[in-house]
């Protein structure tokens, strides 16, 4: 398993991002090697959002990136937002993820 971190500050609508959010994460669930996705929002910095999402393994992350909806969908979430992305590794507890963002 492998995770990845992205942490999305807004620029934008904030109804519309949580929107785009859904129609990503509804494509996700679809994707060979999916393994799940988790969506928060920060309760100190408001127009903050953590999402975590899993993959079976990263060839999976991989195959993702050359799909072209993902390609649009990222243009338009990233239209509306500033992210950074962090691959996490996959001996790290989920319990540490949790402390360190």
């Amino acid at each position: 398993m492998i995770a990845f971190i992205n942490t999305f500050t807004l620029r934008g609508d904030r109804s519309l991002f949580e929107r785009q959010v859904k129609e990503h994460e509804d494509f996700l669930r679809g994707q060979p090697g999916f393994g799940g996705f988790e969506l928060t929002r920060s309760d100190l910095r408001p127009d903050e959002y953590i999402i975590v999402i899993q993959w079976r393994d990263a060839a999976s992350h991989r195959r993702l990136m050359s799909v072209r909806e993902f390609q649009i969908q990222v243009t338009g979430l990233l239209m509306i937002a500033d992210v950074s992305c962090s691959p996490v590794d996959p001996n790290v507890a989920k319990a540490d993820l949790a402390r360190v963002v």
